[in-house]
């Protein structure tokens, strides 16, 4: 299906204090070919101090100046409001709007395939009630042929899209999450078979110990029995592990990104079945636990963390006492 520029997806983009990261995401959506038919929505966060005035004030000098698109429409928020809750003003407001939204983060970048993969996802499942995003980033190196894209009951934040319908199940205090407390079954699952701690990230956030929004999404998906529509290589990646992001201080983290390509420009097939591919997620959850197995080595750090993760593996639920506090936007 090739998108009509009718129905083509609002983009809605989030920025805050970084302007040479903003400009160079920006530059690359606007090397899409659906860009100039695409209406895109900035959303930019005060300042959270006096420090940050400086990066924010360039940022917003930069932002008023772009060109590429069908229109350009600026939010800017007087007081910092917080990625969190930026984001999903931002997102809920789009889809109510408009009925879907493609979402971009000011530390995202994407190839000149990405706009097109994301509408015709858009357009393909929409009615498809199983399918709840549509993601653009896959770390795994794709064998030549395989040009298939597939789902997984999983979630990528690094650029993605979805549609109201969906959203709407979107919700901050991830209602449910107390069965992964009861069923180590659905844990060591939720865990890519224990390969990840997904689990301790929903704990986490529901603890107030981290604060972000989108494992919160990955549980509902996961939860809901929902899926995720992902391409057979990657259509984005992510430039923002420095001391400038939000949630990032150094490159900690920069591994996942080691296998990205974004000058790929196979075409991609969309399935016709909507069905959980069980050995792309099998293939992800190795990845992620070689890839964190590599970059940790044989520190003390890292033996420590091995003796952790067999140890939850055999106790789960978690050999910790949960402490709820209630936090709302």
């Amino acid at each position: 299906m090739v998108s009509s520029n009718s129905n083509l997806a609002p983009i809605a983009f989030f920025c805050y204090k970084r302007p040479d990261h903003t400009r160079r995401t920006l530059e690359a959506l606007a090397g899409n070919p659906l860009a100039s038919e695409s209406e895109l929505f900035i959303f930019s966060d005060g300042p959270k101090n006096e420090q940050d005035e400086e990066g924010v004030r360039a940022v917003r000098e930069y932002i008023r100046t772009v060109k590429g698109f069908k229109s350009v429409s600026i939010q800017e928020q007087e007081k910092n409001q917080g990625l969190v809750k930026s984001l999903i003003g931002g997102i809920t407001e789009l889809c109510n709007r408009f009925g879907r939204v493609i979402v971009v983060e000011d530390d995202i970048l994407t190839s000149s395939h990405f706009l097109r993969f994301m509408n015709d996802a858009l357009n393909i499942y929409e009615n498809n009630q199983d399918v709840f995003s549509i993601c653009a980033f896959w770390p795994l190196k794709t064998e030549p042929g395989d040009d298939s894209a597939f789902f997984l009951n999983y979630f990528a934040v690094w650029g993605w899209a979805t549609w109201k319908r969906a959203w709407d199940f979107y919700d901050y205090e991830a209602p449910g999450w107390e069965k992964l407390l009861k069923n180590k079954r659905m844990a060591w699952d939720f865990d890519f078979e224990g390969r990840y701690d997904f689990t301790e990230m929903l704990f986490s956030q529901v603890q107030s110990k981290i604060h972000t929004w989108d494992i919160q999404w990955n549980w509902i998906v996961y939860r809901g029995k929902k899926l995720c529509l992902f391409p057979p290589f990657s259509l984005a990646t992510n430039i923002g592990f420095d001391s400038l992001g939000t949630h990032t201080v150094s490159s900690e983290g920069s591994w996942i990104v080691q296998n990205v390509d974004l000058s790929e420009e196979r075409k991609i097939a969309f399935p016709s079945c909507v069905t959980l591919d069980q050995s792309k997620r099998s293939n992800l959850g190795d990845f992620y636990y070689l890839s964190i197995k590599e970059r940790r080595g044989f520190s003390l750090r890292g033996i420590f963390w091995t003796f952790y993760r067999l140890l939850r593996r055999m106790l789960l639920p978690v050999p910790f006492e949960i402490k709820i506090k209630s936090v709302r936007l």
